[in-house]
């Protein structure tokens, strides 16, 4: 019995490289089936639509970036220092695929679509992470964390696309960019319990 899982994982990576070479509303899924060497009843089987294969390669990407935000910074790490450690080392690995993605979800308004109606969930997930790396971080303070941090992924990407720099590069001058203008209103914002203790 084949692998499930790698049957998915090619199937995204042949959606990936069809969509980079014909844009994503171009490409059929007969023709990433066929890449993959399935059938299209086969990728039906594991995906409903052509964006539900973007969507899960964005999760299990986002799965890594959970587990950044966990182990990144030091003892005395604030939450906005972990973020930008953890978004940056995130893009760093990712290599070529962070960079693809952004550029298929502004090619498709379907795709694009379909990527927000997830952002509430990464939000969380976000959030829930913070309070694992952060105990005594509350859950509405570690909302705002989760929105603001998404927030800020979606700014790297346009800046990356519009500069033609690095998503790495990206994430470190929008994060940069964030803690000076909190700097700048009387000693920035609350991060979490590392700030607020005393």
């Amino acid at each position: 019995m084949r692998d499930t899982r790698a049957i998915a994982r090619k199937l995204g990576a042949s959606a990936i490289v069809l969509f980079a070479q014909k844009g994503f509303d171009q490409v059929k899924v007969s023709e990433i089936a066929a890449r993959a060497g399935v059938t299209s009843r086969t990728f039906f089987r594991y995906f409903p639509t052509k964006e539900t294969v973007v969507v899960d390669i964005w999760t299990r990407a986002n799965t890594r970036l959970m587990e950044l935000i966990r182990t990144s910074g030091g003892a005395d790490a604030d939450a906005p220092g972990v973020l930008a450690e953890a978004v940056v080392r995130w893009y760093e690995e990712q290599g070529d695929l962070m960079p693809a993605l952004a550029r298929l979800s502004d090619e498709s308004e379907t795709l694009t679509a379909a990527l927000l109606l997830r952002v509430r969930l990464w939000e969380e997930r976000i959030a829930e992470a913070l309070r694992g790396r952060f105990p005594g971080l509350g859950p509405e303070d570690a909302e705002v964390w989760g929105v603001t941090a998404m927030a800020m992924i979606n700014l790297s990407q346009r800046r990356s696309v519009a500069a033609g720099v690095s998503l790495a590069d990206a994430a470190r001058e929008v994060f940069r960019r964030f803690d000076d203008l909190t700097a700048d209103r009387g000693g920035g914002v609350v991060p979490g319990p590392s700030r607020r203790a005393g």
